[in-house]
């Protein structure tokens, strides 16, 4: 005999949400320090600085303008980042000194998000996507899963949005100075 409950999947009982998000902010904080980073705040997205001037930065000084499906002219203008951050609540931002870790921090922060109830989790890295050699910018991304923009990419000033949170970041003088980087997961 058919009931309601005889049409839910048993793997949708396996997951366990804990009662608040704060706590599944701190497991997904935990989570983010454990796969490197130095620190992983929780802001409001009202605090991340957005302009237009970022992403001239990207087309005036980066060589892979224009190279790869998630940087800028195919990754979101400053003003779709705009309205993107509009309808989120919340933010993780995470503080950690290499772009590649970086970028595998922020998709594996977006994936335990996402399981652990946050549907709207998406992340975005530093700097530009490294995952295939040459990416086909005249086909569809083949790494859909794991590729993300950057948070430049998008118009994000990181400068800015990491000083709003009193975090460390400078412009370097110098090759051998500690580089700082930053990502950044969207939760709702």
């Amino acid at each position: 005999m058919y009931t309601p409950d005889s049409a839910v999947p048993e793997f949708q009982a396996a997951i366990t949400l804990p009662q608040h998000s704060d706590d599944v902010c701190k497991t997904v904080i935990k989570k983010a320090i454990e796969l490197g980073c130095e620190q992983a705040v929780v802001i409001h997205p009202d605090t991340i600085t957005v302009g237009r001037w970022v992403q001239l930065k990207c087309k005036y000084g980066c060589e892979e303008y224009g190279k790869k499906l998630t940087c800028p002219p195919h990754s979101p203008s400053f003003e779709e980042m705009k309205e993107i951050l509009s309808e989120y609540n919340k933010a993780l931002l995470l503080h950690g000194h290499l772009s590649w870790q970086m970028r595998y921090i922020t998709a594996e922060i977006e994936k335990l998000a996402f399981s652990l109830g946050f549907y709207k989790a998406f992340g975005l890295g530093a700097g530009p996507c490294k995952l295939c050699e040459n990416c086909d910018t005249a086909r569809s991304c083949i790494r859909t899963m794991e590729a993300r923009p950057s948070m430049e990419a998008c118009g994000i000033d990181v400068y800015q949005t990491a000083r709003n949170h009193h975090l460390k970041i400078e412009t370097l003088k110098n090759h051998n100075e500690e580089v700082n980087i930053y990502g950044l997961v969207l939760l709702e």
